[in-house]
């Protein structure tokens, strides 16, 4: 479970706007998504006809309410729901209000003395309790939490105890900056805390205008930013949307998927997901930026002690993955770390991961390991697919031997070849081996 909190020292940034498209996006991917609007003051997550219920649902002020007046913890079933329809894949979307919309509403979520929570009534543990249930009863891949704008008593609750990462939307502006300044201070001071880890950050410059900047003003304003907050790189930036579409509260991930906007929520979906290592994607993505770092192309740098220990968490974490499995040993053979990357390659395949080229990758290490049986019923496997590339095939080959002529020239890999490709087959094959030659004119 991975959680994600959305925060804006100001309104007006579309930061609901933005969950609701992330979460949706995540769920069409086939994620559990478990969204909760913790913006008590002004909720709005259930204005969305994804997350709206025909039935009246409790949510946080109810649950806090309840546990004030028993004095343990609720069961969480009784204030999340799920949303029909939403989701692809096996994905789905769960929502969590932030309560009942009655009347009397307003007066209990007044009544929630925050301070005193905390202080006398173990608010900290009714919170660590409550993100425990979510992953005992909804399961979820990610937590996406609405937080309220503003310093204020909750603030802390969802940017330091409850999240994994915070995705800080912004209008550049000195207004921003000075409120800003304090909050990523405080949540980047978390990570020194007993038991805590640090907390990814994500800066999003939101409601920006599309107009020239001829005189650098929004460029010396990201300046600012960038210094004061102390991030690198460019900020994530969604643009500000002109369109009386947005009084219907369009999903533009399923409403305008083609639209710059949608593209620019999808941008934030990828970088989320990319900081997230128990998703097989975000895993992916590590190990490849770890392959780019090891051959000098890329400018982000970790200690190659830190990244070992990201690589053996990958690997704990996705044991059965066979894909995962398939890029962590191609990474680490290329690191030279031969023995334990024949092992992954193993795994992988044994985890189902039967692509051509992790059976060719093994078959290679398995010729070199003295392993020539092994190697040649890799290769042959490998024959079996259809369509592959001229190179891949006679690299197949060479390593099932010229033994198995009559195989190879049987085999679907070499069938779906074109003409062309098998005169250039034939002709590297017999460069290669005068053998070959003899072999295939008999067959």
């Amino acid at each position: 479970m991975y959680v994600t909190t959305f925060y804006s020292f100001k309104g007006g940034v579309g930061r609901t706007m933005a969950l609701v498209n992330v979460a949706v996006e995540l769920a069409q991917r086939g994620r559990r998504v478990l969204a909760v609007d913790f913006d008590l003051e002004a909720p709005g997550l259930d204005t969305f006809k994804v997350f709206r219920s025909r039935k009246k649902r409790s949510g946080i002020v109810d649950f806090v309410t309840e546990y004030l007046e028993g004095g343990r913890a609720p069961a969480v079933e009784d204030f999340v729901h799920e949303s029909k329809g939403v989701g692809g894949n096996g994905g789905c979307l769960w929502v969590m209000p932030s309560g009942e919309q009655h009347g009397r509403y307003a007066t209990s979520f007044r009544e929630i003395d925050w301070l005193d929570l905390y202080e006398r009534r173990d608010g900290y543990l009714l919170f660590e309790d409550l993100k425990a249930q979510w992953e005992q009863v909804v399961k979820p891949d990610y937590v996406l939490i609405d937080s309220r704008t503003g310093h204020t008593d909750t603030g802390g609750i969802c940017t330091r105890q409850l999240p994994d990462a915070v995705a800080i939307l912004f209008f550049p502006n000195d207004q921003n900056l000075r409120g800003l300044t304090t909050i990523v201070h405080d949540i980047r001071a978390e990570a020194g805390n007993a038991g805590r880890k640090e907390i990814e950050l994500h800066f999003v410059m939101s409601n920006v205008p599309d107009l020239d900047d001829e005189d650098r003003v929004l460029e010396r304003k990201i300046d600012a930013f960038r210094k004061d907050l102390a991030f690198r790189g460019e900020p994530l930036v969604l643009h500000r949307y002109d369109s009386l579409s947005l009084l219907n509260q369009v999903i533009f991930a399923t409403d305008r998927p083609r639209s710059r906007l949608a593209r620019e929520y999808h941008q934030l979906v990828h970088e989320i997901v990319r900081r997230n290592l128990a998703d097989r994607d975000g895993a992916l993505d590590y190990i490849r930026r770890a392959s780019r770092r090891w051959r000098g192309r890329d400018a982000d740098y970790e200690s190659p002690v830190k990244v070992k220990a990201t690589l053996d968490e990958i690997e704990s974490m996705h044991s059965g993955d066979g894909e995962v499995l398939f890029v962590l040993g191609e990474f680490l053979d290329d690191d030279h770390q031969t023995s334990r990357a024949a092992s992954l390659l193993d795994r992988a395949v044994e985890a189902g991961y039967r692509e051509p080229g992790a059976l060719l990758k093994r078959a290679r290490m398995r010729a070199d390991g003295d392993d020539p049986d092994g190697a040649r019923k890799d290769a042959l496997e490998v024959l079996q697919f259809e369509n592959l590339s001229p190179p891949l095939v006679r690299d197949a080959v060479l390593l099932a031997g010229v033994d198995q002529a009559a195989d190879i020239a049987e085999s679907k890999a070499v069938a779906s070849l074109r003409t062309e490709d098998l005169v250039w087959l034939f002709t590297e094959l017999v460069a290669s081996s005068e053998e070959f030659e003899v072999a295939l004119i008999d067959t």
